[in-house]
């Protein structure tokens, strides 16, 4: 039987007990469905879990801790997508592996999305990325951002960017180098996107002769350069 897991972010001590807030209470109770004395693993997203056990009240007792270096190195800069799509996009890129995770809105498609309500969003997509985290056990949780466009966003900080682009006669595969995905969205990169990629350096990369969704394009993606 698969070890409960929930992410808990702060400094966790051997031997303390740790009280939890009313929503984590709610959920080993409720949810978990956990009794006193069950085990159950803390992740603190930062390369820590904890095994710990329940009390059956409201705190939890660290028996022993281990830690893992982090394995994904890769950021993903993605457009903001329908709320089915993205959300789908931000979970399985997390179970797949990623460092970081970065939205933008594409130019093509901000008559649709603002960044304004974006940000008011930023709470649920965590969740989702915090779920997919803990379920996948991963030891890192991803960050998450939004910017307002590609303009607005810093790539000087990365050394191998690539974008995805179907027309390019590159395909990738695991020997690249990347510590950027540059993912367009459903009608792809416009004019002066495309400029602001190519200043930045980077290299263009297909996945091959089919079309893919851009939900889909990022996650294949991840999952060449992870291997």
């Amino acid at each position: 039987m698969r070890t409960a897991s929930i992410f808990i972010k702060k400094k966790l001590d051997k031997n303390t007990d740790h009280f939890l807030d009313n929503s984590q209470i709610h959920y080993l109770k409720k949810v978990l469905k956990l009794k006193e004395g069950e085990p159950l693993f803390i992740h603190d997203g930062e390369g820590s879990r904890y095994v710990s056990t329940f009390d059956g009240k409201n705190a939890v007792r660290i028996n022993d801790s281990s830690t893992k270096q982090r394995k994904y190195s890769i950021t993903l800069l993605a457009p903001v997508l329908k709320k089915n799509q993205l959300e789908f996009m931000l979970q399985k890129s997390v179970e797949i592996g990623v460092k970081k995770i970065y939205l933008y809105i594409s130019e093509k498609s901000k008559h649709s999305f603002k960044l304004e309500k974006e940000e008011k969003k930023i709470k649920r997509y965590d969740d989702i990325i915090t779920s997919a985290f803990l379920q996948s056990e991963n030891f890192y949780k991803p960050d998450l951002n939004i910017v307002r466009s590609l303009e607005d966003f810093n790539f000087d900080i990365f050394k191998h960017i690539i974008v995805l682009d179907q027309f390019s006669d590159n395909p990738l595969d695991k020997k690249v180098s990347c510590d950027l995905i540059v993912s367009g969205g459903e009608y792809g990169f416009d004019d002066r996107e495309m400029k602001i990629i190519s200043k930045n350096r980077a290299c263009s990369f297909n996945l091959g002769e089919n079309i893919l969704r851009a939900e889909t394009a990022p996650l294949v993606a991840l999952s060449r350069l992870n291997i």
